[in-house]
């Protein structure tokens, strides 16, 4: 079955001069239009995000760290709504979805091309003050991320945050920061949508957020969110064309959340939250590569049952906060409870691998004993106790204590694709139906002391050390049985103790208020960690290449770490009508966590050898005239194997020079223009345009599970419009996603590197909407 070939060049190339032309065009309009009523509007070039990016309150533009920041007011006016819009926005954060069911709808996000979509993250994710980010142990998961309602803002730090935010920042740190309850106001934020999509089901959501003060010393907040998103992939019957369910692909999502502030004395502050969601997705948006007409937005799955999703979060947290003088400490406790459930249909892949063709016949086939039930149960009890003083002529300081205790429960249970009850290579199936069952439990214990010292040599000069030392205590236990283990139970322990420090160098010369130099050395790392101690038979020859058994895999992996430096600048020119930020950065990652990907469809983790890289990233935004706004950013990032990389027996595991990373570019323009309509009516228009350049190809020639089928992903466009109306507190907008109906690939894979089926990827098809939006 033949692929879908991307988009030809002169197609994509319009699209491409479409986005750049719309930015244009609105930037020009603007500028006479605006100048016209300059007069009239409040300046607004002085206005500076606040982050916490490291750990205190600090205007955007002082802090000597390569951010990117989002109001919630920003991502609104973007239709920021998830983890993967904030990705299309921000150079040189990466986050993907994995096609096919191999994939298991896995998810990666990585910063700064540090890429692995196994063992411990690359990239820490931060909800508040709590770690939530998991370690990737048995064949699917993913991190939960917060959906965009009611977050005071969105942090992202790139380059390694190992002093602040410890073990699994190595790339930097995502950061979903909640509003605070108010003592001085009561505030409402009330947002509602409704969309279509071309060639698909209608989309909606509705959400309230409240809060004020209760009395002098209580004050208290208040959200919820409903969201449901209409399908746009049909399902068909298998091995035909034939439609059988429209629009499958939905989802449903609620988000809720509550904070209460108690301040009993002017210097003491107690504030307990509580964070819930809940995610359901009806079946992944895969689509079958030859099926349906994707180049007009129709696209079709042909998988025999639905693969629902279903992915709940709790996360209780207490913070405290006491300020004794120049002093404050802070306190944050949490309790973080997920459970993540998935189905996955297997019909196409075991007949794949059985008989060579994706609808193939086998000995005792059975299409409706097909799937694979999985879930993943994460427990995280965190505490961290911190003291910093700041903003003192000579020496500012900070010192911290933080432990964790993580528990994953995950299971596994997959049909056998065969008649309930028959032998399977001559073994029961367990429970009369299941080949394999495995279940692991890995429990994680972080112990981390951390400081840092900063001196103000001159004002202008600050010089900052600091160090983290983290140590982690983990322990994996693995029970299988069914026919794919031989008929038999078994159990498998391992266990990692392991210490690791994490220092950082910087500098930072503040050369006037509109202008500011730093540069940085630092150092991130992945603590070891264990994996399943078997594979299926069906990938004995893979390992057989390798020198291995389906028993023999390695059932540890080691640490990884990665020093990084860094240089950089952030300011205003033209009396602020034009701030910049830009960095340039160099990467040394060594003994590197990756999968070894055999043409069986399984992986297994090993140690890959070093890896060096280097990139940049340059933001800039201009207010020319007042009420017209026009920016963007470009990130670069080539991070690569330094040497060839052999397994033990000779074999080619990794190339010299093959790059790790995803595209080399990547880049975000905007242009925005607001003036007012009438005397207490404004009128505002947006336009986005995102590009990614060609993607990583999946493997080298030449090494092991090379696939030539698999070519690197063209690169990418996407374009956003917005045109709106705002009085009072009232906002009232017109919008249309993915503008240019971009149909690019986003994954792509299949069940083995024999499959002729293949399963892809795109972006969601041009839709149009409404947005409403009151905020007091």
């Amino acid at each position: 079955m033949s692929q879908v070939s991307s988009l030809p060049v002169h197609r994509k190339g319009a699209r491409r001069w479409i986005g750049l032309s719309l930015a244009a065009t609105v930037a020009p309009v603007a500028l006479l239009a605006g100048t016209a009523h300059a007069a009239e509007a409040v300046d607004d070039t002085s206005g500076d995000i606040v982050v916490t990016a490291q750990r205190r309150d600090e205007n955007l533009s002082k802090v000597p760290l390569s951010i990117a920041a989002y109001s919630q007011k920003d991502m609104d006016a973007q239709g920021i709504r998830s983890i993967s819009d904030i990705a299309r926005i921000t150079p040189a954060l990466q986050f993907t979805s994995t096609a096919g069911v191999v994939g298991n709808n896995g998810t990666n996000i990585a910063i700064r091309g540090l890429k692995s979509d196994v063992g411990s993250s690359t990239t820490a994710i931060y909800l508040d003050d709590t770690p939530i980010q998991i370690r990737n142990i048995g064949y699917f998961g993913g991190n939960p991320y917060p959906r965009v309602f009611d977050l005071d803002r969105v942090e992202v730090l790139r380059g390694p945050q190992g002093t602040l935010f410890g073990a699994s920042s190595e790339g930097g740190a995502v950061r979903f920061i909640t509003p605070s309850p108010s003592f001085t106001k009561t505030d409402i934020y009330a947002r509602s949508q409704f969309s279509v999509t071309e060639h698909g089901a209608p989309s909606y959501e509705a959400g309230l957020a409240m809060g004020g003060p209760i009395s002098e010393t209580v004050a208290a907040r208040g959200s919820v969110w409903y969201q449901h998103v209409g399908g746009y992939v049909d399902q068909v019957t298998q091995g035909t064309d034939n439609v059988s369910a429209k629009d499958v692909n939905y989802q449903d999502n609620i988000v809720a959340r509550a904070a209460l502030t108690w301040k009993p004395t002017e210097n003491l502050t107690f504030t307990p939250k509580i964070f819930y969601q809940n995610l359901y997705q009806n079946a992944r948006d895969d689509f079958w590569q030859g099926y349906g007409s994707p180049a007009a937005g129709d696209y079709h799955t042909g998988v025999y049952t639905t693969e629902p999703t279903k992915d709940r979060m709790l996360l209780p947290s207490l913070g405290g906060e006491l300020k004794l003088g120049k002093v404050t400490v802070v306190s944050n406790t949490s309790y973080l409870k997920r459970d993540l459930e998935q189905t996955l249909n297997y019909a196409t892949y075991f007949s794949t691998l059985r008989s060579g063709t994706p609808f193939g016949t086998y000995a005792n086939k059975d299409i409706t004993n097909m799937d694979d039930f999985l879930t993943l149960k994460q427990s995280n009890f965190s505490q961290e106790l911190r003291a910093f003083s700041y903003n003192n002529p000579l020496v500012d300081w900070s010192v911290g204590a933080y432990y964790q205790h993580s528990i994953q429960d995950y299971s596994n249970y997959t049909s056998s694709g065969r008649i309930p009850g028959v032998l399977v290579s001559g073994f029961q199936q367990y429970q009369g139906r299941y080949s394999l069952v495995d279940i692991i439990k890995a429990t994680d214990s972080q112990y981390a002391g951390f400081g840092s010292v900063d001196i103000k040599p001159t004002s202008k000069l600050t010089l900052t050390a600091a160090v983290r030392y983290t140590k982690v205590d983990s322990e994996f236990v693995e029970t299988k049985d069914g026919s794919s283990n031989l008929g038999v139970r078994t159990t498998v322990r391992s266990a990692n103790n392991e210490g690791s420090w994490t220092p950082k160098f910087a500098a930072k010369y503040q050369v006037n208020d509109d202008a500011m130099l730093y540069t940085a050395v630092s150092k991130g790392f992945r603590p070891a960690g264990s994996q399943p101690s078997t594979l299926p038979e069906s990938c004995a020859a893979n390992l057989a290449t390798l020198g291995l058994t389906t028993s023999t895999i390695p059932t540890t992996y080691k640490s990884d770490s990665m020093w990084s430096y860094e240089v950089g600048s952030k300011g205003r020119l033209f009396g602020g009508k034009l701030a910049y930020d830009v960095s340039g950065y160099a990467v040394d990652w060594k003994n590197i966590q990756q999968a070894v990907r055999m043409n069986c469809g399984f992986v297994f983790v090993s140690n890959l050898g070093n890896a060096k890289g280097k990139g940049a990233e340059l933001s800039l935004e201009a207010k020319p005239v007042q009420g017209v706004t026009v920016g963007g950013n470009v990130g670069y990032t080539d991070i690569h194997y330094a040497a060839n990389v052999y397994q033990s027996n000779g074999i080619l595991l990794r190339a010299a020079g093959e790059r790790i990373n995803g595209p080399l570019w990547t880049g975000h323009a905007y242009a925005n223009f607001e003036a007012p309509i009438s005397s207490s009516t404004d009128g505002y228009a947006r336009v986005d345009y995102t590009f990614t350049s060609t993607d990583t190809i999946p493997s080298a020639v030449g090494t092991f599970g090379y696939d030539a089928a698999l070519y690197a992903l063209p690169g990418k466009d996407y374009v956003q419009l917005r045109v709106g109306l705002r009085k009072g507190g009232v906002d009232a907008s017109l919008f249309i996603d993915n503008l240019t109906n971009s149909r690019d690939l986003l994954g792509r894979g299949h069940d083995s590197s024999t499959g002729t089926l293949f399963y892809a990827q795109s972006y969601r098809p041009r839709t149009f909407g409404l947005t409403l939006q009151f905020r007091n």
